[in-house]
């Protein structure tokens, strides 16, 4: 009896885990499509031979520091060790970074560590200080005064 009660209690718990399907996790820019600070998408970044930061590096994106300026950049087919990246240089044939032109990085730590070259997809501007609309505060109903 102990087995039947076992296995009947394994297999509700886990049916209540799979309680539905699971949305596929946003990558790249799509997971920062309803973030304010994605601004419109640029096709040259000229201060590429001035790039002094970055920040905000995930598997597939990066944001470039050039003093204010910043850039969203995505990489196709995702770079491992972007996430990681102790140092980004980039690797362009003019003094502007283009869609196709590469970005450099150099992960020390863990394996695999080297240089790692990362094509680049698309790029976007980035207002780090842009926020989300404060939503209107709900109107309250009008009290009733009695006449």
């Amino acid at each position: 009896m102990k087995p039947i009660a076992l296995a009947l209690a394994a297999a509700l718990v886990l049916t209540a885990c799979a309680s539905g399907p699971v949305e596929p996790r946003k990558r790249g820019m799509d997971a920062y499509a309803d973030d304010p600070r994605l601004g419109e998408e640029t096709q040259r970044i000229c201060f590429s031979s001035n790039i002094d930061g970055f920040s905000l590096n995930e598997r597939e994106t990066v944001v470039l520091h050039e003093g204010r300026d910043r850039y969203m950049v995505e990489v196709t087919a995702g770079c491992p060790d972007l996430e990681f990246a102790e140092a980004i240089a980039v690797d362009s044939a003019t003094g502007c970074l283009t869609p196709g032109d590469a970005i450099i990085v150099t992960r020390t730590l863990g394996e695999p560590f080297g240089n790692n070259r990362c094509l680049i997809r698309e790029m976007r501007e980035w207002d780090e200080k842009a926020k989300k609309p404060e939503a209107a505060p709900a109107e309250l109903p009008a009290e009733e005064n009695p006449v």
